[in-house]
């Protein structure tokens, strides 16, 4: 059995067992509860029929006293149980991404689809079944879009920055219980939908007027206590307590108009901050070994400033100041004693003194939420390596296979460096070109992100990865599947000619024209990709156009065959050399049922 199998079917059993434990718990303080109320209603009844106020007031005060430890210990029995619930569910999304079930997993991130990108269409990185879909585990948006900014390799890296991702991302797939705890404290309380620009942006506001108000603030609070005292010593009627808090409820309506956007950003942000501190916390408790987790962690420490301390206190005052608009009692204190102002002023003083380390701290959330995330991978690929990244260009691999295939990956050998500068890649219908062209490409993606990759080697430069491999029509912009790779093998060119170092995956180009055009067009292609400095792959159809490597020593022919068995097609999807020596369409239409003469 696979590690990462036994580890998540272990987990499943540990972690449900002891939730279903717990739950006889949950049962059972839920119903010792009601008997407390009950007990508690009795007995004050009896004592009421006896007269004895003062035996009333001290049961009821013990009665509540044993309710409340009730509710409490409820309640963090609860929480408890629904951390366990969140480990089963988590180890149980393992086991999926184990059996290829992942394209069942329901966010794909199919928001980040474009046409326009050089490769991330082609490439299945985002989408169902996609690469985005098989590694995410991320439990805070800008971790989810830090990922999606690495796999649309929108963050250039160099080869030593890649070299320490690929350390961290190691130790980080050892440590699958610290992560599936950070998981847990992501999910427990989780947001739909934070508006994290806008607390970033309230973040790095410099504007204060809390003493003003907290001046006004304190007059009104004065004027409220003497009330209550010289209605107490009935030197003023009751009713002026009424009017007096009327007249605070104006005053806070006016004072609010200023922050009343403030109280409504942590209306809705308070659970996420919440979250953000417990897994900042877990970020800089934790002892890490690799440099680049090392140098993040950092970023959450100073010599006057705890990150865990600062967001714990920043959830605190964010949580009461969540409560404001649907909290009876928050609105009962803030007439009395002005508790919107108050926590305003102890954000303000909270932001004065953080505000500037704020996005720096969730910046290292995020990209150790996507690291983790990659790090699935790591751990539950223990056959996977990681790739040597070479500082010149090229890609060579032993026993390559396409990491969303899992199992049902056939593995290939393949060499393209030194004075190799592109492979022509023959074969029939459906032997395995267009996935092959994936598999080296796919497997580029996660070398470049630090990530292990499907082969036994695997060895790469550094390049800029463009595909042209789904053209289709675009009747809205009336422009045809041939024009669309026009368009595409354009863009190549251009990046090219700008001197980029550019890897290409070009599958059956020219296919929406005439043989003799095909021919003529991905020869001269062909050539002119190798005159400026291009590597890559070309799969197609014209048998042709394998003569090119006699021309060009830097032209080389790679083939995939099939065969017959009993009248059925079979193919083997091994990649060998030189050019392909078989045709199939004849023969799959007869098979399809489709009558086919030749005539001789």
């Amino acid at each position: 059995m696979v590690l990462a199998e036994e580890f998540y079917e272990n987990n499943i059993k540990k972690n449900r067992k002891e939730s279903q434990e717990l739950n006889v718990k949950v049962s059972i303080v839920g119903w010792s509860r009601l008997v407390v109320v009950i007990l508690a209603v009795v007995i004050d009844y009896i004592l009421y029929t006896q007269n004895s106020l003062k035996t009333i007031i001290l049961v009821t005060i013990i009665f509540s006293i044993i309710f409340l430890a009730l509710v409490f210990y409820h309640n963090n029995i609860f929480e408890c149980k629904k951390k366990l619930d969140l480990l089963v569910e988590i180890n149980e999304e393992g086991i999926k991404r184990l059996n290829g079930e992942f394209k069942y997993f329901k966010d794909n991130g199919e928001e980040y689809l474009d046409n326009k990108h050089s490769f991330i269409n082609d490439l299945d990185i985002f989408g169902n079944n996609s690469v985005f879909q098989y590694i995410n585990s991320t439990v805070t948006k800008g971790g989810r879009e830090e990922l999606s900014r690495v796999l649309k390799k929108e963050k250039i890296l160099v080869v030593q920055e890649i070299r320490e991702r690929q350390e961290a991302i190691k130790e980080l797939g050892e440590k699958v219980s610290w992560r599936q705890k950070l998981i847990v404290e992501g999910k427990l309380k989780r947001s739909k939908d934070i508006d994290l620009n806008g607390l970033l942006k309230w973040s790095k506001v410099s504007e204060s007027s809390s003493y003003l108000r907290i001046a006004i603030a304190c007059t009104f609070i004065f004027v409220t206590l003497c009330s209550i005292y010289l209605i107490a010593v009935q030197k003023i009627p009751a009713a002026f307590l009424l009017l007096d808090l009327m007249v605070n409820y104006l005053v806070i309506k006016i004072m609010s108009k200023g922050i009343k956007e403030e109280i409504k950003l942590f209306e809705n942000t308070k659970c996420a901050i919440y979250s953000y501190s417990r897994i900042l916390e877990l970020i800089e408790n934790e002892n890490f070994n690799s440099i680049y987790l090392k140098r993040l962690q950092d970023k959450l420490r100073s010599e006057t400033t705890s990150c865990t301390e600062e967001m714990k206190k920043f959830s605190k005052i964010v949580d009461w100041a969540g409560n404001s608009s649907y909290n009876a009692y928050y609105l009962l204190f803030n007439i009395i004693i002005f508790l919107d102002v108050f926590l305003m002023s102890s954000l303000e003083k909270w932001r004065e003194k953080n505000g500037d380390k704020l996005d720096i701290w969730l910046d290292v959330m995020h990209e150790i939420d996507a690291l983790s995330s990659i790090s699935n991978l790591s751990f539950e690929n223990d056959k996977w390596i990681y790739p040597v990244i070479l500082d010149t260009d090229g890609v060579e691999g032993a026993v390559i296979g396409h990491p969303l295939l899992g199992k049902r990956a056939v593995k290939n050998s393949f060499s393209l460096i030194d004075n190799r500068r592109v492979a022509l890649i023959t074969g029939s219908n459906m032997s395995g070109k267009s996935t092959f062209l994936r598999t080296i490409g796919v497997n580029l993606i996660l070398s470049y992100i630090g990530a292990p990759v499907c082969a036994e080697k695997f060895s790469c430069g550094i390049m800029n990865v463009y595909t042209c491999m789904r053209t289709k029509d675009n009747l809205e912009e009336s422009i045809s599947s041939f024009y669309a790779e026009i368009l595409r093998i354009k863009i190549l060119i251009e990046a090219c000619k700008k001197g980029e170092k550019i890897f290409f995956l070009l599958d059956e180009i020219f296919k929406g024209t005439n043989s003799k055009d095909r021919h003529t067009g991905a020869t001269v292609l062909i050539k002119q990709l190798i005159q400026y400095g291009g590597f890559g792959l070309v799969s197609t159809h014209d048998l042709e156009l394998c003569d090119l490597e006699n021309e060009d020593r830097r032209i080389v022919n790679y083939n995939f065959r099939e065969f017959y068995e009993k009248n059925k097609i079979k193919f083997d999807y091994i990649l060998r050399r030189g050019k392909s020596e078989t045709q199939n369409a004849i023969q799959l239409m007869k098979l399809a049922g489709i009558g086919i003469e030749i005539e001789k």
